[in-house]
């Protein structure tokens, strides 16, 4: 019995294609999801929803009745993308305070309020996920035309 061989050419969809060619520049996707993280961690400050875990109330609460986090809005405000590489998109605040309310800072009795959407073992909230997921999506379809 002998052997035969086919030859089969394999070719790559138009569309898939264009997603290659998209993800070969990673850039403006990685600053597509850091725009979404950036977005809900600013939205976060009013939106119970979006925050990772709740926020303890403030004892005694302050006589001006100002929102928590929310005197003045420079933290909410400073929340933005400083950086976006090839492999990652750094997410900052040049707020003093701001790693204090995100993580707590117990020598000063405050308690983490974290309004970026990770999880205490720094992962992406499921909503955070969903979020970051919808915002890639998103920027293949602009890159690749299909929008």
């Amino acid at each position: 019995m002998a052997a035969s061989f086919v030859k089969i050419k394999d070719t790559i969809s138009p569309e898939l294609l264009r997603m290659a060619k998209a993800a070969s520049d990673p850039k403006p996707l990685l600053e597509a999801m850091g725009t979404a993280v950036v977005s809900m961690a600013q939205r976060a400050f009013t939106d119970e929803g979006l925050r990772p875990s709740t926020w303890d109330k403030r004892d005694p609460e302050p006589k001006d009745g100002h929102a928590l986090l929310i005197k003045s809005g420079r933290l909410r405000k400073s929340i933005r993308i400083s950086a976006v590489t090839k492999t990652e998109v750094t997410i900052s605040s040049d707020a003093p305070y701001a790693a204090a309310h995100q993580f707590g800072c117990p020598e000063h009795n405050l308690p983490a309020r974290p309004f970026l959407p990770f999880d205490k073992s720094g992962h992406l909230t499921p909503t955070g996920a969903d979020k970051v997921e919808k915002a890639l999506r998103r920027a293949l379809k602009v890159r690749t035309g299909l929008a």
